[in-house]
């Protein structure tokens, strides 16, 4: 079993996030930085395109390159709270650009597919805990 953390500080409009010994900075809308959404999206992207590569290299197949691009949708009525609409992503899409010469590089998109966490992740429910601790100084 693997564990995966983060930290983040409220910097007025942006988060700081660190991983490990790098720092992210995440904003709202409309700050000039990436967005959680977009950071979410360029995660599964870059998920997606390295299981293929790990995939491939596992099954002993070439990839020349690779190239992708990932869109989600949104309703910000639901982030502004108005009831019925759900304020994240409705629709995730992939499209990714595969070069290679293998017979078998269907198989391995297929697999990729199937194994990647990100996309597991996104598709299927996944147990969420969030811990409040409220101080007043």
């Amino acid at each position: 079993m693997l564990t995966f953390t983060s930290e983040g500080k409220l910097e007025k409009d942006h988060v700081t996030v660190t991983l490990g010994d790098f720092e992210l900075k995440i904003g709202l809308l409309g700050s000039g930085l990436p967005t959680p959404e977009e950071v979410l999206l360029a995660s599964a992207l870059s998920c997606l395109m390295l299981t293929v590569y790990y995939v491939a290299r596992e099954k002993d197949v070439e990839i020349k390159g690779m190239e992708g691009y990932i869109e989600g949708t949104m309703d910000p009525k639901g982030f502004q709270g108005l009831p019925g609409v759900p304020p994240g992503l409705l629709e995730v899409k992939y499209w990714v650009k595969v070069v290679s010469r293998s017979e078998r590089i269907k198989e391995v998109l297929e697999e990729s597919e199937r194994r990647c966490p990100l996309k597991d992740t996104l598709t299927r429910p996944v147990k969420v805990e969030v811990n409040w601790e409220i101080k007043t100084e």
